[in-house]
Formats: C-alpha cells, structure tokens, sequence
C-alpha cells in the first residue's frame, strides 16, 4: 500500500511566543531620521551618519607560571567619532564651529539622532555629549557630475546612550 505524501501545514505561532513578525512596519528604517546638535538650530539636514559604534578593550592577563592559561578582563571603553555628511548650504553654522575649534575655542555640545517612525515621530535615540569637531570635509566638484556637492563633518565624544 503506497503512503500518502506528508503534507506540512503552517506553523501558527505558540501562545507564549506572540506572533511571527512578518511586517518591515516595526522595523526603523535608515533613511528616517534626525539629527539635533546644541547651539546649532537650523542644521538637521543630514543625509547620512556613521560611527554609532562602542567597544570594549579586552586585557588578557596571564597567570604567573601558568602560561597555558589567560584570563581575558574587561579594559576601557572607546567611542568612535560620529561622522555627519549633508549637502553643502548658505549656512556657516558648522564651520565656524570647526573655525573656532581651530583657533583654540572648544565648544563641546550635546545633541542626538533620533530614529524616526513613517509618521515623523522620534522611535528611538542616540544621545550623545561633549562633542568637538575634529574633521571637516568639504565637497568635491566635478565638472561632469549632476549629484549634490556633500561635505562632512566628523565629531569626537565623550560617549553615547540609547533611550527610547
């Protein structure tokens, strides 16, 4: 007697688990966000962000005469500079921050970058403080090109928190 093939029905979730994610709509979407500087009001308009990133150092000891063994500890903690590209405006905001910096005038400010929902409202953020421009990239131009002229700026911290 010949078997009937198995058939497979869709797992539906177990009642402890909750459901199966399926929609992108709980998700932050990258290109949904802004950015809040102190000080620095009109200047929002970022088009990209990067260096939302920490690590720990890793400090490996060695036990005396035991050198087939480590113990691998927690060592200091280090931030990486948050880099910020927009395209280029009438506003000197940002260089006459990196201006001063230069001449020896060291604002450190505060500011976030908020995860926005697809209404426009704040999901999530990344607040970061003590910031100091330490890089400033201007655009480059190209007599053969229609994109946007983009310039960076790049800013030190004293570190960074998630909050919701």
């Amino acid at each position: 007697m010949a078997s009937r093939p198995r058939t497979s029905s869709p797992r539906s979730p177990s009642p402890r688990s909750g459901p199966v994610p399926s929609d992108r709509d709980q998700y932050n979407q990258q290109y949904r966000f802004r950015v809040k500087i102190d000080g620095l009001d009109g200047v929002t308009d970022f088009r990209q962000v990067d260096g939302l990133n920490v690590q720990l150092e890793v400090v490996e000891l060695y036990e005396g005469g035991e050198n087939s063994r480590h113990h691998k500890l927690v060592g200091g903690t280090r931030y990486s500079n948050l880099v910020f590209r927009r395209g280029t405006t009438d506003s000197l905001d940002v260089f006459n921050w990196i201006k001063e910096t230069i001449g020896g005038k060291v604002t450190r400010r505060n500011g976030s970058i908020e995860a926005l929902s697809q209404a426009g409202d704040p999901v999530c953020r990344w607040d970061f403080k003590n910031a100091w421009p330490c890089r400033y990239e201007g655009p480059d131009f190209s007599a053969g090109e229609d994109d946007l002229a983009i310039e960076a700026i790049e800013l030190a911290h004293d570190g960074f928190e998630m909050k919701k």
